[in-house]
C-alpha cells in the first residue's frame, strides 16, 4: 500500500509505512520491505539509509543464503526511548517501564502513605527512571471510572477533586493517558502472548473480566475487540446496578451469605451482562469469587437464558478464574503505552 507522490507529506507516509512493517514483522531486508509496502526498491533504500543515520534502525545480520547473493537484514532499535505504566491502589502504586517493543525494562511497587498525592511520586520517580532512556510515552490506571483528566469512583478519594491529567503530565514530562483498571486488564488478558504492536487480531475479542473483592466491584467489557467505556465511561460499574430485593453484588457476596443466595445472587448480575454484552468468555477475579461454586453458577446461567445459537451452541461464556489480574492489567497498561509511542506510524484502529 504505498503512498505515490514526492511531497514531504508522501515521503512521511512512505517512512511510517515501513516503520510499521518493521514493527508489526520485526527484521526484514530492503526487497522483503518493498515487495511488502508496495514502495519501490529504490525509494525503500533511501528511507532505510536515512533511518541508520538517524539512529532509528539498525543492521541485524543478513538474509539466509538462497539462490541469489545474501542481503542486509534491518530492524527498528527499540531501546531509543521507552513508555511507564502506573498502577494506582490505595496502599501504593506499580511502575512499569517497557521499551518501544514493549519489553519490559524495569518494574517497582512504591508503598505510600494513606491519602497520598502526585506529589508523593516525584519522590520514587527520578531513581526509578535512572538510566533509561527518554519516556515518550505514558499510561495510568485507576480502580475507578476516568474522564476528563479525574476519577469519579472508587477509594482513592483524595484524587477526586484534584486535576490528575495536568498534574500527571507535569510529573512525566508526557502527556499521560489514563483509564481503567478492568478495561486496561480486559486488554491484556485478550492479547495474551502477542506482541503490543503485532497485527495478529486476538482469539478471543468478546470477554468480560469481573473484579469481584470488598475494595471493589466491577467489569470490563470488550465486544468485537473495542472496549465497552459508555457515553460517560461509566459502563462496568456493576457495584451501583440493583439486585432483586433492592441488593448489591457486594451485600450478595459477603463472606456471611450463604452459598445458595451467594450463586442466586451471582449468576442474576452474570446473566444480565451475558444478555447485554454476550462475551464468549467471563474472567472472574477477587477475593469474593467463591472458586468451588463457578461450575453450578455457570449452570444457573445457561438454565435462565435457555439461548442455543442454531439449536447448537449455547450463548453463555465459559466462566473462568483469575486468581490475580496484575499480570493482565499490566499487559494491557504496557499495549496501551506502547501503541501510542507509535501512533504517528499506526496504520490500524486502535482498541480503546
Amino acid at each position: 500500500m504505498k503512498v505515490a507522490g514526492t511531497s514531504p507529506n508522501v515521503r512521511q507516509c512512505n517512512c511510517n509505512l515501513v516503520k510499521w512493517f518493521l514493527l508489526s514483522n520485526g527484521g526484514a531486508t530492503k526487497p522483503e520491505i518493498a515487495e511488502a509496502t508496495g514502495i519501490s526498491l529504490m525509494t525503500v533504500g533511501k528511507i532505510v539509509n536515512a533511518m541508520l543515520e538517524d539512529g532509528s534502525l539498525r543492521k541485524s545480520g543478513m538474509s539466509d543464503a538462497g539462490l541469489g547473493r545474501r542481503a542486509e537484514r534491518f530492524e527498528l532499535d527499540g531501546d531509543r526511548s521507552c513508555s511507564v505504566s502506573l498502577r494506582f491502589r490505595d496502599v501504593g502504586v506499580d511502575f512499569v517501564a517497557a521499551n518501544e517493543f514493549g519489553h519490559v525494562l524495569r518494574e517497582l511497587f512504591a508503598p505510600m502513605p494513606e491519602g497520598y498525592l502526585v506529589d508523593d511520586l516525584s519522590l520514587v520517580l527520578p531513581a526509578f527512571l535512572s538510566g533509561l532512556p527518554p519516556v515518550r510515552s505514558a499510561v495510568a490506571g485507576f480502580p475507578a471510572a476516568v474522564f476528563g483528566g479525574r476519577i469519579h469512583s472508587g477509594h482513592l478519594c483524595q484524587f477526586r477533586s484534584v486535576d490528575l491529567q495536568n498534574e500527571l503530565d507535569a510529573l512525566l514530562g508526557v502527556p499521560v493517558w489514563m483509564g481503567r483498571d478492568l478495561n486496561l486488564a480486559t486488554v491484556g488478558f485478550s492479547r495474551r502472548n502477542l506482541a503490543p504492536m503485532a497485527q495478529q487480531k486476538p482469539e478471543l475479542q468478546d470477554i468480560a473480566c469481573f473484579l469481584l473483592d470488598p475494595a471493589g466491584y466491577g467489569v470490563g467489557c470488550m465486544a468485537g475487540g473495542r472496549v465497552l467505556r459508555g457515553a460517560d465511561f461509566f459502563a462496568g460499574e456493576i457495584g451501583r446496578m440493583p439486585l432483586p430485593g433492592g441488593r448489591y453484588i457486594r451485600e450478595i457476596s459477603a463472606p456471611e451469605v450463604p452459598d445458595e443466595e451467594y450463586i442466586e445472587g451471582v449468576a442474576l448480575l452474570l446473566g444480565a451482562v451475558v444478555c447485554i454484552v454476550n462475551p464468549r468468555v467471563a474472567v472472574l477475579s477477587g477475593r469474593s469469587v467463591r472458586v468451588a461454586l463457578l461450575p453450578e453458577i455457570g449452570r444457573r446461567i445457561r438454565e435462565r437464558i435457555r439461548f442455543l445459537w442454531e439449536g447448537e451452541k449455547a450463548v453463555c461464556p465459559e466462566l473462568l478464574h483469575e486468581s490475580d489480574l496484575w499480570p493482565d492489567y499490566r499487559a494491557g497498561m504496557i499495549y496501551r503505552a506502547t501503541r501510542r509511542l507509535h501512533s504517528g506510524v499506526q496504520m490500524v484502529d486502535d482498541v480503546f
